[in-house]
């Protein structure tokens, strides 16, 4: 069987989950005998037929060298399946005002109406963006969809329980600088509690330490491999995902969660509709940050025995939601 995953953006442009996300789903196809293609070998795909094509496009937008490849990728594929990672000019269209902005939000749409001409089927994030996606897009082609999340991957294995008699750690992880980040609750949080906890930042933004400035929060950046030590070295028992609901963030997935799940870190979030779907109705560490006090009780009244439980029910949504399980599930479409 040939398959293959195309690549629309250029990856020395791109950061972040993207880029994450990309790499996994690259090197689950390499390892499984899949073809890649990207800039530098885009032109040379025409010439090939594949069984199946999945492509990534990350930025939602694809470039004049993506026209033609895609093109013949549509009529020398059996299944081409396209991922769409957000629907923001759907949702937010006022966003787009004025003459620059305007040039921007046509090119996005003509570009997501090529991708989905070019598609037999598509995957979102989450189901429900995708029904969003049509809903908004009434001129598209109509297409079957389905979810593809980001995933877990480099689980961490035997994490060992924090030492629950001293000072516990809580971690921040990831992007602060975004508009719905929802760092200034991790902020707030830090300013009352500084004498229950420690309190750790983890993000490359550069404008970190004006953010925490007086504050006791310590921050750092370090590779991703280097996380799980850093977490047993500093006891730290939770991970605060302060991202706040709203209409955007219940159709899509922060990809720092699918980091905590696999660093089986638990965390404490809003009740964001996809972490429901992910977790269960009864994941004990939904909370509102609105409401800091009554994490702190929480984080209060859970012991050892409480904690090691949450520790192996992480452990297996995790196993259950690595980039090989999103790759199966991919090759079943």
């Amino acid at each position: 069987m040939k398959y293959s995953i195309y690549i629309v953006p250029n990856l020395r442009k791109i950061a972040g989950g993207p880029i994450t996300r990309i790499n996994l789903f690259k090197n689950t196809f390499q390892k499984n005998g899949g073809n890649v293609i990207t800039v530098g070998n885009k032109l040379k795909s025409i010439f090939k037929s594949r069984d199946l094509c999945y492509v990534e496009s990350a930025t939602n937008r694809i470039s004049l060298i993506d026209i033609l490849p895609l093109f013949f990728i549509k009529f020398r594929s059996k299944k081409v399946i396209v991922f769409i990672r957000d629907i923001y000019i759907e949702l937010f269209p006022e966003d787009y005002r004025g003459f620059r902005k305007k040039i921007t939000f046509y090119l996005n749409k003509l570009s997501n109406f090529y991708l989905t001409w070019v598609s037999s089927s598509m995957v979102f994030p989450t189901s429900e963006m995708g029904k969003v996606f049509f809903q908004k897009n009434k001129l598209f082609p109509n297409r079957p969809y389905s979810d593809l999340p980001p995933g877990t991957y480099n689980i961490t294995e035997n994490v060992p329980l924090p030492d629950f008699s001293k000072k516990l750690g809580l971690l921040y992880l990831g992007s602060i600088d975004y508009k719905n980040s929802g760092f200034e609750a991790f902020v707030s949080f830090a300013k009352k509690y500084a004498q229950s906890y420690n309190f750790f930042v983890l993000s490359g933004a550069q404008n970190i330490q004006e953010m925490i400035d007086g504050t006791e929060i310590r921050a750092s950046k370090i590779p991703r491999a280097e996380i799980p030590q850093f977490i047993r070295n500093h006891n730290i028992t939770y991970a605060l995902h302060t991202r706040p609901r709203n209409m955007y963030d219940d159709l899509t997935f922060p990809i720092k969660v699918f980091d905590f799940l696999s660093f089986q870190l638990p965390f404490f979030t809003e009740e964001h509709v996809p972490l429901k779907n992910l977790l269960g109705n009864d994941y004990p560490l939904f909370a509102s940050f609105g409401n800091i006090d009554e994490i702190h009780q929480k984080i209060e009244t859970l012991g050892a025995t409480e904690y090691e439980t949450l520790l192996q029910y992480l452990k297996r949504i995790a196993s259950n939601n690595t980039y090989d399980k999103r790759y199966s599930k991919l090759l079943e479409q």
